[in-house]
């Protein structure tokens, strides 16, 4: 029996380097992710959108997490990006409106 699949659903079965490298290193990323809770807290009022708000706190995530994939060749920096969206969005949504309710 043949299975043909597209290459979007490859990428999201087969190909997912992002992922793997999340799941390898949770914990670090778990720890970047309540500094990046502490850095942005102060930024919530000063962005009128989430959506301003959510690429500024993913950016500061992914600066935080830089020193760890700086190095590896072949890196999937957008890949990385966002599968941590995907991953952390409620929590960044919480995180923004229970902040803006104190502005």
């Amino acid at each position: 029996m043949r299975i043909i699949i597209t290459e979007e659903q490859y990428d999201k079965v087969v190909n997912r380097n992002a992922q793997l490298w999340i799941k390898r290193r949770f914990s670090l990323v778990e720890k970047e992710l309540m500094e990046t809770y502490d850095f942005t807290e102060d930024m919530i009022c000063r962005n009128d959108t989430y959506e301003d708000f959510e690429y500024r706190f993913f950016s500061v995530l992914m600066d935080g997490l830089h020193p760890y994939f700086y190095d590896e060749e072949n890196f999937d920096y957008e890949g990385l990006f966002n599968e941590l969206i995907d991953l952390f969005y409620v929590e960044c949504t919480e995180f923004y409106f229970a902040g803006k309710e104190k502005c």
